[in-house]
């Protein structure tokens, strides 16, 4: 799914001349829907395993992760210290989910520039090259994360 929402994104950005603002605003939710997905695929392949993807536990730890949560998991420092490609992973996916947010929800034009959802389809990128480099155990730590509840 994430490669089809990333190329979803490139998509709308083919063309000259000016790009139309909706198409813009596409392509940044789409970026952040990449990164969304590939982590919910995270958490339940390292929950229940890639073999299990027709399964219901798979399908349940898939549809788990919060939007909300997630975010504010991503904002601890905790979770972005749990390996060096987390340092990277967590700020994308706190700038992407509020690029989108504005994409999505305010009905001012915040983007104009065909550069400026590139850079975020780019985020996007990084973002998913260093999640598919996070080691087993880290994976398997972070979906615990971003799906159970922390209790004191």
């Amino acid at each position: 799914m994430r490669e089809d929402l990333l190329k979803r994104a490139r998509m709308g950005l083919h063309g000259r001349g000016r790009i139309r603002s909706v198409f813009l605003r596409r392509s940044v939710s789409d970026a952040y829907y990449a990164l969304f997905h590939a982590l919910a695929t995270l958490c339940a392949d390292s929950l229940v395993g890639p073999s299990k993807h027709n399964s219901e536990a798979w399908r349940r730890i898939y549809r788990g992760i919060d939007h909300g949560r997630a975010k504010d998991e991503f904002r601890r420092a905790d979770v972005r210290s749990m390996h060096a490609n987390m340092a990277r992973i967590a700020p994308a996916f706190i700038q992407l989910q509020d690029a989108r947010h504005a994409a999505d929800y305010d009905p001012v034009n915040t983007l104009s520039r065909r550069s400026e959802a590139e850079a975020f389809i780019g985020i996007a990128e990084t973002a998913l090259a260093d999640l598919d480099t996070l080691p087993p155990d880290t994976s398997v730590e972070l979906a615990a994360c971003l799906l159970l509840k922390r209790r004191p």
